[in-house]
């Protein structure tokens, strides 16, 4: 049963991820059929997903939730003010890595470019979303997770996770920069650390690094 609320959240959903509840879910960490009943006036948000929302888009909560617009806060952003990531059809595994398919754009997301900048501290526009796959990087990264890779933090000169291209395919690892080489690690300690050094570095670079990650609850 479509109301007055569920209809202005099919807004958001059309104007950050093109209609695609499922993409919208994954995006904001929902369950597809979270949103789906949300969509169909069958429930609402609860205050901390709003607050996320706010946070990820700087959605004007007073227009989702009354439908007055604030008189200072657009309902709907400008071309301006979001960025749209691809998702590409590749997984970074998060095992002894896998080998992936073409780099294929499936889905796209538009983002705030406010928030990536504000929260995430990210200035880039050469971002794109990659799946995880595997638990060797566990409890950080959970199998089937989506992240947020940066494209162009390709020096691991911060400490953090980061997308790898090995010859077996994409990984995400930890990576530390060391005198002499870089330390590859998996935050699951049933997986051995390895390095990236003069002897295979021609074998390894480093795609990105990782800034957010999203899941379905």
């Amino acid at each position: 049963m479509s109301t007055a609320f569920s209809r202005r959240f099919v807004t958001l959903v059309e104007q950050f991820s093109g209609g695609n509840k499922r993409q919208f879910a994954e995006l904001t960490g929902k369950s597809p059929s979270h949103i789906y009943r949300i969509c169909q006036g069958l429930g609402r948000p609860s205050t901390a997903y709003l607050e996320h929302l706010y946070s990820l888009f700087s959605v004007d909560l007073n227009w989702l939730l009354t439908g007055v617009q604030a008189a200072d806060t657009p309902a709907q952003h400008s071309q301006e003010d979001l960025l749209v990531v691809p998702k590409l059809d590749v997984e970074a595994s998060a095992g002894f890595g896998a080998i992936n398919g073409q780099e294929d754009v499936t889905e796209q997301f538009a983002l705030n470019k406010r928030w990536l900048q504000s929260q995430l501290g990210v200035h880039s526009d050469r971002l794109a979303f990659v799946s995880v796959r595997g638990d060797s990087m566990l409890p950080t990264l959970e199998h089937g997770d989506m992240v947020l890779v940066d494209l162009s933090q390709q020096q691991p000169s911060k400490a953090g996770v980061y997308i790898i291209q090995t010859q077996d395919g994409l990984m995400a690892k930890r990576l530390q920069q060391k005198s002499d080489h870089i330390a590859v690690i998996s935050d699951n300690p049933d997986y051995p650390s390895w390095q990236i050094n003069s002897q295979n570095a021609e074998h390894h670079g480093v795609a990105g690094r990782i800034v957010w990650c999203g899941r379905s609850l």
